[in-house]
């Protein structure tokens, strides 16, 4: 008889982009946590690809700092529905390649659970999945809610 290992989640990873799909899927976490006792952790990625050209260091300074300012901001939206819902939450901002940070982080931290949005605010109009989301689900073993 084949044994099924029970899978007891602890850590939620809820990448956002500031999207109405990334906030459902950060509710969805937040329910999900409250009932297995598990920490939210959040996350924003600067995709520093994102800026199409900038002439000095000090742009890119600037830039940078506005986009970590905007990153927490719908991070902090997350947070505020974790600690409604009493729920530990984790802050957490990176600059790279999207998928690449939301793999790497959630092999780091021994991330249970991603939680995504379908879509985020760069592809709103592609069918089904939008490519993070969908680069994200094809190259990592942790289970991803797509919401």
């Amino acid at each position: 008889m084949a044994h099924e290992e029970e899978t007891h989640i602890d850590a939620i990873l809820v990448p956002t982009d500031g999207s109405k799909a990334a906030m459902r899927a950060a509710r969805q976490a937040v329910r999900v946590a409250r009932e297995n006792d598990a920490t939210i952790h959040v996350m924003y990625v600067m995709d520093m690809g994102d800026v199409d050209y900038v002439a000095v260091p000090s742009d890119i300074a600037e830039t940078k700092g506005r986009l970590t300012k905007k990153g927490r901001k719908f991070a902090e939206k997350v947070q505020a529905l974790a600690t409604e819902a009493n729920v530990e939450c984790t802050v957490v901002v990176r600059s790279g390649i999207p998928e690449d940070e939301i793999i790497e982080y959630a092999d780091e931290e021994g991330i249970d659970l991603i939680v995504m949005g379908k879509r985020g605010q760069r592809d709103p109009d592609k069918p089904l999945l939008g490519s993070t989301t969908k680069r994200v689900v094809g190259r990592t073993d942790v289970p991803v809610r797509v919401v």
